[in-house]
C-alpha cells in the first residue's frame, strides 16, 4: 500500500507544479533534515527508481509543433542545466522528458568540493545560493553512467566539462585535464559545454581571459572536430563590462566554438546570503534573480554573433519567460533551480504557455518562428 501511494504521487508530481510544491517538496526536505543537497539527491533516486513511469508518461512530455532543427538535431527546444545531474545518476529518466540533457560538470579526478551545509534555499523569492565548490565523483564514474546511457538512449548529450587549474599559474594542468575529458567523453558527446565560469572556484578566473577561452575552445575542436557542438558557460552579463563580456565570447568563436550557454550564477558576498551561519565568504545567486542577467545576454550576444548557437539558463520559470528568452535570440533553453521549486510539470507549463504564444502570433511550429526571427535579424 505504501509503495502504491508513493508511485502514484510521484507520477502525479511530474506533471502537476502545485503538488510538487505544496506536498512532494515538503516531504523530500523532511526525509531530508532539512539539507537541500540531500532533497537533490532523493529526487534523482526516486526518478532513476521510477523510471518505468517516466517512461510511461514520456509522450506527454512531448510537444511536436516545438521540435526544432539544430545542429542536426530535431529536439524539443528544453534542456537540463548544468548541475542538475553532475555525475550522471539519472541520465536515462531525464532524457525521457527533455528534448538534450547537459550532465556535469564533469572534471577528471572525485572533488569532495566545501564542507556542507554549502547549500541555502529561499523559498519566498525562489532562489538558490551555493558554495559547493564544484564537488564532483570523477571522470571514470561519470564515463560508466554515460556509457550505460548510450546503450538505450540517443537523447543529445552537451556534457560539461572542465579543467581547474590547482593554482592560477599552472594552467598547463587545467588544459591537460580538458584534454582527458574530451578524449574519453567524446564517443559519447554529441557536443561539450566548456565551464570556467564557477562563482565558488577561485582558480578558474585564470581561465577568463581571451587567450585561454581562444586556446581552450581550439583544443576541444582538436578533438571533438567540427560536427560536434562546442560552447561556453558564460557568466551574468554586467552592465559596464560589456565589452569584455563579448570579447571573451569572440576569442572562443575564433577558436572554433560554436556558441555560447547564458548565464551561470551569479557571485554575491556573505552579508547577501539569507543564513545567519552560511560560512563562506561568498556564495553563487541561483533562481529569478538571473532573468535580467540571461536576458541582457541573449540580446546582445545575439546581436554580435547572429550565426552563433544560443542556450539560455537562468530563471526561465514561465511562458512568458520562456517566450521573451526566445524572442531574444536563445535557440534552446535549460533549467534547475526553477524545476527544483516546481518539479518537472514546469516544463509542460512552458511547452503549452509556447503553443499559445506560437498560435497568438500566427505561428504553427517553433521551427517556422525561428525562421522568421532568423530573417528579421
Amino acid at each position: 500500500m505504501i509503495q502504491f501511494i508513493e508511485r502514484w504521487a510521484f507520477r502525479k508530481s511530474l506533471e502537476d507544479p502545485e503538488f510538487f510544491r505544496k506536498y512532494t517538496r515538503k516531504r523530500a526536505y523532511k526525509m531530508a533534515n532539512g539539507d537541500p543537497e540531500r532533497v537533490h539527491e532523493i529526487a534523482l533516486e526516486k526518478l532513476v527508481q521510477h523510471g518505468d513511469i517516466v517512461r510511461e508518461i514520456a509522450p506527454r512530455f512531448d510537444f511536436p509543433n516545438l521540435h526544432i532543427n539544430l545542429h542536426g538535431f530535431n529536439i524539443m527546444p528544453f534542456g537540463t542545466a548544468a548541475g542538475l545531474d553532475k555525475n550522471g545518476d539519472a541520465l536515462f529518466p531525464l532524457s525521457y522528458l527533455f528534448g538534450f540533457l547537459e550532465p556535469g560538470t564533469v572534471v577528471v579526478d572525485p572533488r569532495v568540493g566545501n564542507q556542507r551545509p554549502r547549500v541555502v534555499v529561499d523559498e519566498y523569492s525562489e532562489e538558490i545560493y551555493n558554495a559547493q565548490g564544484f564537488p564532483s565523483k570523477g571522470l571514470e564514474y561519470f564515463v560508466n553512467k554515460v556509457s550505460i546511457h548510450r546503450k538505450h538512449r540517443k537523447t543529445p548529450l552537451l556534457i560539461s566539462i572542465c579543467g581547474i587549474p590547482p593554482e592560477p599559474e599552472k594552467l598547463d594542468v587545467a588544459y591537460k585535464d580538458l584534454e582527458i575529458l574530451c578524449k574519453i567523453l567524446d564517443p559519447f558527446a554529441d557536443g561539450f559545454v566548456w565551464n570556467p565560469f564557477s562563482p565558488n572556484t577561485a582558480a578558474l578566473t585564470a581561465l577568463r581571459t581571451p587567450r585561454e577561452f581562444r586556446t581552450s575552445a581550439q583544443l576541444i575542436k582538436s578533438i571533438a572536430g567540427k560536427e560536434k557542438l562546442k560552447l561556453v558557460k558564460m557568466g551574468p552579463y554586467n552592465q559596464g563590462r560589456n565589452a569584455d563580456w563579448l570579447q571573451l565570447i569572440a576569442a572562443w568563436i575564433e577558436g572554433g566554438g560554436d556558441g555560447i550557454v547564458a548565464v551561470n550564477t551569479y557571485l554575491v558576498p556573505k552579508d547577501n546570503v539569507p543564513s545567519k551561519e552560511w560560512g563562506y565568504p561568498s556564495a553563487g545567486r541561483s533562481g529569478k534573480f538571473l532573468q535580467i542577467y540571461r536576458q541582457r545576454a541573449i540580446v546582445d550576444a545575439r546581436a554580435n554573433f547572429p550565426k552563433s548557437v544560443i542556450i539560455a539558463t537562468g530563471g526561465i520559470n514561465s511562458p512568458d519567460q520562456a517566450w521573451q528568452t526566445l524572442e531574444a535570440g536563445a535557440d534552446l533553453l535549460e533549467g534547475y533551480t526553477p524545476y527544483t521549486f516546481h518539479g518537472f510539470g514546469l516544463l509542460q507549463r512552458i511547452a503549452k504557455g509556447l503553443e499559445e504564444k506560437l498560435k497568438s502570433s500566427g505561428f504553427k511550429s517553433l521551427e517556422e518562428y525561428r525562421s522568421s526571427r532568423r530573417k528579421r535579424d
